[in-house]
């Protein structure tokens, strides 16, 4: 186990998964009890779709990854402008074409087969220091962004018509959860595939709402789930040559059992009516 933990290489990518993941796992919090999980799925395919766009033309795939996924962010944001379209359509139209035109602009690149299987599982293990400073350029402002802001975005995120009427504009901060949103989703994913990226944003948030009894409660269990998920995921994949993304995703799902049964059989039905948001 120490020998793990002395390769450089492994310490990089235990650095930038546990990173990746308090960034996720923090968003996705709100992302589940938004009820917009698909939001996220949809989001990271988007930017998979810059990466894609940015191997075939040789260009940096941070930088189309970034471009491509606030641009999405933005159409998804937009949706609250236009109630004729329901926005779990939007999302299932922007993850479908996004796949598509992915799958076909990898189809013409030169190696196109091994692009693929790294946007979706992706390569943590060859992350680099570069990669990891990248990564923290990207949390600090959406970290700021959100110690500003919090009530407010937790205010518009669960009752927007509340806070419309007191002057708080809920498009603004819905825009601006989904710019933050895609900022980490497109720095995430070139570190951690679709996969891994889905799953961060996803699991711990669904496993703190199954433990958690107030939002800081929410954000601490999603931080330790993703935290020791990225540590143990990595040495297992080192231990039985394992792929590294998956690993973790099969840590996050056991998390997610152990919770679900837990919640089932030992905790009142009713108690999450009474999460009180703001502590």
């Amino acid at each position: 186990m120490q020998e793990i933990f002395s390769l450089p290489f492994m310490q990089i990518a235990m650095i930038a998964s546990a990173l990746s993941g308090i960034a996720c796992s923090y968003l996705g919090v709100f992302v589940v009890l938004r009820r917009i999980v698909f939001v996220g799925i949809a989001l990271a395919q988007i930017s998979a779709m810059g990466v894609a766009v940015a191997v075939f033309f040789e260009q940096n795939p941070s930088l189309f990854a970034f471009i491509f996924t606030v641009a999405g962010g933005l159409l998804l944001s937009l949706n609250r402008c236009n109630s004729n379209i329901p926005k779990e359509v939007l999302i299932g139209v922007s993850f479908a074409a996004a796949w598509a035109f992915a799958i076909l602009v990898l189809s013409k690149a030169s190696h196109g087969e091994a692009d693929m299987l790294n946007l979706v599982q992706g390569n943590i293990l060859g992350a680099d220091w570069k990669d990891v400073l990248n990564l923290v350029y990207v949390i600090i402002p959406v970290g700021i962004i959100h110690l500003v802001f919090y009530r407010k975005l937790v205010f518009t995120s669960f009752d927007a018509e509340t806070a419309s009427t007191l002057g708080i504009n809920p498009f603004l901060f819905d825009f601006l959860f989904y710019v933050c949103l895609s900022l980490v989703v497109s720095a995430s994913i070139s570190l951690c595939g679709v996969l891994l990226t889905f799953s961060f944003l996803m699991i711990p948030g669904a496993v703190a709402l199954l433990l958690g009894r107030s939002m800081k409660a929410d954000f601490l269990i999603s931080f330790v789930v993703s935290i020791f998920s990225s540590f143990a995921g990595i040495v297992i994949s080192f231990k039985f040559d394992l792929p590294a993304g998956p690993s973790i995703v099969a840590v996050l799902s056991m998390f997610f059992a152990f919770a679900y049964v837990i919640r089932f059989f030992l905790v009142k039905p009713s108690f999450l009516l009474t999460k009180n948001l703001y502590k």
